[in-house]
């Protein structure tokens, strides 16, 4: 872009829109390059994506200013294509299927706004011959098939260098503390052979034979069942304050009969065993030492007071149907308008709502404008279509706007949906008081008003940048033609905007300042309403990446038992030493922000004390506890089929909502981790998440946007870092596998 453009830009708009957008497009200039062919100056670098099933691959970075995709060509195994790049560092990102992604095996960075990337450092060397070396992005992790995979030094040592070019104080990163060193050396060693491959396969809890006479008896009726869980005290630790709830008396007179009993044996009741879960404990100098606890038992009212009573049966929590709830449900119903000038997070905001309130229980869908207009007039068109002086184009409009709000009517008016989410920008009173009248004319339900208002500079280049990416309307275009467009977009709209106002308008709304800095509130009453309230208080809009990973194997899982509190195994060990080796590569102490939440259960802190060891706070939240198994707690999965078929048979027909008895369900998993997801939404730094599978499903389900039914049978298998970052468009998602 030249300097007549900004000059032009300047003239249509006062000084403070041009000192904006020069801002937003200053940093992103870069001269035009011929990449794909040789020339002065350039350099050929090797770029290849090995991951297996993709169909197609593209590749775009900053060395073509973020625009158009380069396809990579197929060779046999893996897609790959050679560029020819100046000196200096580029950062890229992989298009896989449409999907936007970093590879996990080659070096990656946080970028100026919150995205991780991947990253080569171009050299300006020529090899001894007539040509020039090919260069190739640096490998993150060493892999000889036997051993260990290690991190590369060339990678951890190229890290430190692009975080202190990016740093206004780059030595911090290399710092170490002498209390660091000394927690790091009172670790206990682990001298172990080469490890056996990771089992990745879900674990097996279906598809075992269930015997009819197991479940009916020979006068045809059903026989009773019984726990009796074949586990000593010393091999499975109960969890911390639910021993009451997670045994039945029978259970743990059964239990404690064992000790007693020489004739019953069972794998996981050995001498050695019990000396080697009293080794790890004693010799651990952490475990909850430098950790804070957070929260409590949020299991559901319900339950507990089942719980008092006795009940120990299974239930199945499903909300029963009658015409009282219809009606009180139909009652209910809410119209969610979002208005805001563009840029400002209302896409972000919606997907955001609709998501946690489906997840609460009230069924929501977003009406977003723009993929009406995409489907209308296609995503081909510049910002002369929101020009207000063009009647022709703001009669097109219009009438994209009557056909979405038409569709959202129609859904609202849907038995099982309870809101709607209408994502425009609704930027004066008179079409916010068009929309009302057209609402009460075709429905009955509340309407409440979200108005996102933001001046910040950084939250409209975080805006622009995933837009960029994520949007067809500037597919083919650069980031800074991107910016250069979207701006003149908002000034369209500047002039006319009106902002909510209580004196002005008689309705109820909420209006988000700076994205939660100041929240006014007006008319907003109920339940509903102030749970929206309390999300908008604590949104984050800017895109940062959440670790989740479950704990390293434990004694438990190499015997194939539920729940329980038992140590890690020696190879849930090794996996403690190679995930604080990762996390240290890209988030080394102590001046990289990173925040580490854990469960309060012994095998997830064991998987987090070389972590916290070196100065990092972890936070247990109760919350995060695994899945209560109830009297089920310590059996296999053979056993409880067995034992007790009904229930294994109820939880295989109905996970999402099968309770064990005297345990919880996935669904009272979901209401128990609302705080911790509120939360998450609202940190503004990269967060790491270790524990357990149910909790996990839970977790990734719901980032991924994925319905809730789906979490139960989610695959979140062992030793697995899985990174996540919510966006206003898609969810990035990216596997890595330390070991």
């Amino acid at each position: 872009m030249n300097g007549d453009c900004i000059e032009n830009l300047s003239d249509e708009a006062d000084s403070k829109r041009g000192e904006v957008v020069e801002k937003l497009v200053s940093d992103q200039m870069e001269p035009s390059l011929s990449i794909q062919s040789a020339g002065e100056g350039l350099y050929p670098c090797k770029f290849h994506w090995s991951q297996p099933d993709a169909s197609s691959v593209g590749i775009t970075g900053t060395f073509n200013n973020w625009g158009s995709q380069i396809p990579l060509h197929r060779n046999t195994t893996k897609f790959e294509i050679t560029l020819f790049l100046p000196a200096g560092i580029h950062f890229f990102k992989y298009c896989v299927d449409g999907a936007w992604k970093y590879d996990p095996e080659i070096v990656f960075a946080p970028d100026q706004f919150g995205n991780l990337n991947n990253f080569i450092r171009v050299e300006n060397a020529f090899s001894q011959g007539e040509s020039t070396a090919l260069q190739t992005p640096i490998k993150t992790i060493l892999r000889d098939g036997l051993k260990l995979p290690t991190m590369n030094p060339q990678a951890t040592e190229e890290l430190f260098k692009v975080r202190a070019e990016l740093s206004s104080s780059p030595d911090d990163y290399l710092q170490s503390t002498e209390s660091t060193s000394t927690a790091l050396n009172d670790l206990p060693s682990i001298n172990l052979a080469a490890p056996q491959p990771t089992d990745t396969n879900e674990d097996s809890e279906y598809g075992l034979p269930i015997d009819e006479k197991t479940l009916v008896g020979t006068n045809g009726t059903s026989t009773p069942t019984q726990a009796v869980v074949t586990a000593a005290s010393s091999a499975g630790r109960s969890r911390s304050g639910t021993m009451t709830r997670s045994k039945s008396e029978q259970t743990l007179a059964a239990m404690a009969a064992i000790d007693d009993d020489s004739d019953i044996t069972s794998p996981a009741t050995t001498r050695r065993y019990s000396r080697y879960l009293e080794s790890v404990i004693s010799s651990s100098v952490l475990l909850a030492a430098t950790t804070q606890h957070f929260g409590g038992d949020l299991v559901t009212h319900e339950h507990n007071r089942r719980a008092q009573k006795g009940g120990h049966r299974s239930y199945i929590a499903v909300p029963q149907d009658s015409d009282k709830q219809t009606r009180n449900r139909s009652a209910g119903k809410l119209m969610l308008f979002l208005v805001g000038l563009p840029g400002r997070g209302k896409t972000f905001i919606g997907h955001i709502l609709a998501r946690h309130l489906t997840w609460m229980g009230h069924q929501s869908k977003v009406f977003n404008a723009g993929e009406y207009r995409r489907k209308i007039v296609g995503s081909n068109i510049n910002h002369a279509f929101w020009d207000p002086q063009n009647e022709e184009m703001y009669q097109k409009r219009l009438e994209i706007i009557n056909c979405c709000l038409e569709d959202a009517i129609s859904e609202l008016n849907h038995e099982e949906c309870h809101c709607v989410i209408f994502d425009a920008t609704n930027a004066t009173v008179e079409r916010r008081n068009i929309l009302r009248d057209q609402v009460a004319q075709k429905t009955t339900c509340e309407m409440l008003f979200i108005e996102s208002v933001c001046d910040s500079v950084e939250l409209l280049k975080t805006t622009i940048n995933d837009m960029k990416l994520n949007s067809a309307d500037y597919a083919s275009q650069t980031l800074e033609e991107a910016a250069v467009d979207y701006y003149h977009r908002i000034a369209h709209y500047q002039d006319s905007y009106e902002s909510m106002n209580a004196d002005k308008e008689d309705v109820p709304f909420i209006k988000v300042i700076d994205v939660g800095r100041q929240i006014f509130c007006n008319q907003v009453y109920g339940y509903l309403q102030s749970r929206i309230m309390f999300l908008l208080a604590n949104l984050q809009l800017r895109p940062r990446p959440i670790w989740l990973t479950r704990h390293g194997e434990s004694m438990f899982n190499t015997q194939k038992r539920i729940g329980g509190d038992s140590p890690l195994s020696p190879l849930g060990l090794q996996y403690a030493m190679q995930l604080d080796r990762f996390i240290n590569t890209y988030y080394p102490t102590p001046n990289t922000n990173l925040s580490v939440w854990t469960s309060t259960m012994l095998r997830t802190g064991m998987t987090v004390e070389r972590i916290a060891a070196r100065g990092r706070a972890v936070v247990k939240w109760k919350q995060l506890d695994e899945i209560d198994a109830g009297i089920c707690d310590g059996m296999t999965y053979e056993q409880v089929a067995e034992e007790m078929p009904e229930e294994y048979l109820a939880r295989k027909n109905n996970k999402l909502h099968y309770r064990y008895p005297r345990g919880e369900s996935y669904q009272d998993v979901i209401h128990r981790l609302e705080p911790v997801i509120t939360e998450l939404m609202r940190m503004d730094q990269p967060v790491l998440i270790v524990a357990h599978q149910a909790i996990l499903r839970v977790l990734y389900a719901y980032l991924t946007n994925k319905d809730p039914s789906e979490c139960p049978t989610i695959n979140i298998p062992l030793h697995v870092v899985i990174q996540v970052t919510p966006k206003a468009y898609q969810c990035e998602e990216v596997w890595h596998h330390p070991m």
